[in-house]
């Protein structure tokens, strides 16, 4: 028993006895039971750590780079929301650490399958593009074969491949592709501060007689005088080149405009074109308009 208290003063006051007899650890007035165990559980760390790993495998798979860049930009989040947690005495500190650098790691990693995707794809257009003369095999024998083609003339017998055709004709290709390269006439830039010296203009124009789309990458004729000298391709800043990139359509042409520098007194020249990916190029030849 406490000692009697003395007169008028008040009782100290008495913790209550645990459920033993005896006060649980940290209680305090008002509080017999003592204050609760800290959580060591942190599950935002578990989160960031799966989404992490998740997001370096998805994201270099092509055509699957979006869902991994999703994946990490969310585990980044939860990464930094169990980084604090783990601050304030939640636990798994380095489980939270190394999710975020993985949903970081991930982000990287749907950069570069995004890039595969690319990859992918061009290689694919270009297989087509190679295959589209191709007639597809009978499988089933329903279909009679077609007829043999007709024999084509010999090299030595197809003008604008190893004879020149004029400027201003037309050479067309087994596909129904069809380039034309003007008459050369005099050209005079209308820009006062460019350097052009004494040039001539021509227009390339490219027809897509056949039944696919043709992709044009890079179309300029090479052009050399009549010493077989390399002419110069001319820049004004302004009205040439003018060149013919992308697809043309079935039925659909499309036209560009070059000018190139030429000796004074060159009165003839020459030039070859390619209007497309393996095909041979086209040769032209003339005075100059």
């Amino acid at each position: 028993m406490p000692p009697a208290p003395s007169f008028g003063a008040p009782p100290a006051p008495v913790p209550p006895a645990g459920p033993w007899g005896a006060n649980a650890p940290g209680a305090v007035p008002g509080n017999p039971w003592g204050a609760p165990a800290p959580s060591t559980t942190n599950g935002l760390a578990v989160a960031a750590l799966t989404l992490g790993i998740a997001a370096v495998v998805i994201g270099i798979i092509p055509f699957l780079f979006w869902a991994g860049g999703i994946l990490a930009v969310v585990g980044i989040g939860i990464g930094i929301g169990a980084l604090v947690r783990a601050s304030k005495g939640a636990g798994r500190k380095a489980m939270a650490v190394t999710g975020t650098a993985l949903a970081v790691l991930g982000l990287a990693a749907s950069a570069g399958g995004l890039f595969l995707t690319g990859y992918v794809v061009t290689n694919v257009a270009d297989k087509k593009l190679r295959e589209g003369w191709k007639v597809p095999s009978d499988l089933d024998g329903s279909v009679p074969p077609l007829p043999a083609p007709s024999p084509t003339p010999p090299p030595s017998q197809v003008p604008g491949i190893t004879s020149p055709l004029a400027f201003g004709e037309t050479y067309t290709y087994p596909n129904g592709i069809k380039v034309t390269l003007s008459k050369p006439k005099k050209y005079v830039t209308k820009n006062k501060y460019s350097t052009v010296g004494n040039a001539v203009e021509f227009t390339l124009t490219i027809t897509n007689g056949s039944a696919e789309t043709h992709n044009v990458i890079y179309a300029v004729p090479n052009v050399r005088d009549d010493k077989g000298m390399t002419a110069k391709l001319a820049f004004d800043g302004g009205d040439v080149p003018k060149m013919i990139r992308g697809d043309i359509l079935p039925g659909e042409s499309a036209s560009g405009i070059l000018a190139y520098e030429v000796p004074e007194g060159t009165e003839h020249l020459s030039a070859d074109i390619s209007p497309g990916i393996r095909l041979p190029s086209a040769k032209f030849s003339g005075p100059i308009g």
